[in-house]
């Protein structure tokens, strides 16, 4: 018989390493929003398509979170870059675990209409093949306990994760 006292043990355990996702020197001031921390390049971003013709591209969105005006998923989840990424290196350095608390956001995408972006969309390819969204050449992620529009709850986890904080 299993002692469920460390099966709690193992799941807490899990969630700890799932979040866990950043061991290096933190990129940006906690709640800081993409932009504030470090200027990117598109280099190794692909520009995305903006077009209607671009048939199964979904706009991006911006909700009203605790920290302001964010940039969401057309869902309206809200997205997250990670300063551990390097801007415009074309690699995601959040795989695995991270990957799971942190999914990242699938292209193709479009701006939301009438706002105006604090960087260039483009992608990269993950190892995976999957094709992710970013921003100003960094890639973009939603945060899985982030469950309805508005909620904003990975900003500033680790010191890493921060929020893409968009300019009325």
């Amino acid at each position: 018989m299993r002692n469920p006292g460390w099966a709690a043990a193992a799941l807490v355990a899990a969630a700890l390493t799932v979040t866990a996702c950043g061991t290096g020197s933190a990129g940006g001031a906690y709640g800081g929003g993409y932009g504030t921390s470090a200027g990117g390049t598109t280099g190794g971003s692909q520009a995305m398509p903006t077009s209607p013709s671009s048939g199964l591209a979904t706009a991006l969105k911006t909700e009203t979170t605790r920290v302001g005006q964010v940039l969401a998923s057309s869902g309206g989840l809200t997205l997250y870059y990670y300063s551990e990424d390097k801007p415009g290196s074309g690699k995601s350095v959040c795989t695995g675990a991270c990957a799971t608390a942190w999914p990242p956001l699938a292209a193709p995408v479009k701006a939301p209409a009438g706002v105006h972006l604090p960087g260039k969309l483009g992608v990269i390819t993950r190892p995976n093949g999957v094709k992710q969204v970013t921003l100003n050449g960094y890639p973009l992620y939603r945060y899985a306990d982030d469950k309805a529009p508005g909620q904003a709850a990975g900003n500033g986890i680790e010191g890493y994760w921060h929020v893409i904080k968009i300019k009325a």
